[in-house]
């Protein structure tokens, strides 16, 4: 029983030194960590640039139509404010009445506007966020980087390598 005490203590004791010689040397290692500004990426990388500008093309009609209709508005209630004293009461509350159901059909248009927009908009990122992930992953490895954050309070530039990740993206979407 006791030899078994002692073969017990040996192994512990042989396990907590290389474990302690494990940690000595993991932290004699520096770890290299590296930033990157997701937002700077979403907005400057060319990937992203161009998919700004097919968004921009493809609801640039519907714009279009909707400061139409604002003009059409202003328009309307400039006579309104202008003819008003002198129109008949009828005429004028005809007016009124289109004004408003205008000014509803334009806040009900822009809302929509909006919301398409915000909608492909979030499926045009979520289309190339595999390929940032991929460019970020390829640039860690290269870099030999321990570990990379996306998100932070603060960043020293020594730590950026958003320029790095974006050059990537470049490289891999044949400069797009």
């Amino acid at each position: 029983m006791q030899r078994l005490t002692q073969y017990c203590a040996f192994i512990l004791f042989a396990l907590l030194s290389t474990q302690a010689g494990a940690q000595a040397a993991a932290a004699a290692a520096p770890v290299k960590i590296g930033y990157v500004n997701i937002v700077r990426i979403e907005s400057e990388s060319t990937i992203a640039k161009q998919s700004a500008e097919v968004l921009k093309k493809e609801f640039a009609p519907r714009e279009a139509q909707l400061l139409e209709m604002q003009k059409q508005g202003n328009d309307l209630q400039a006579d309104l404010e202008k003819n008003s004293a002198t129109m008949p009461a009828a005429d004028r509350a005809a007016k009124e009445k289109r004004f408003a159901a205008m000014a509803q059909q334009y806040q009900q248009m822009q809302r929509s506007l909006f919301e398409d927009l915000e909608a492909r908009k979030r499926e045009t990122f979520g289309g190339f966020v595999t390929e940032i992930n991929a460019a970020i992953k390829t640039v860690a490895e290269a870099g030999k980087y321990d570990l990379i954050v996306q998100q932070a309070v603060y960043n020293a530039p020594q730590f950026d390598i958003t320029e790095q990740v974006m050059k990537e993206i470049a490289k891999r979407t044949g400069g797009k």
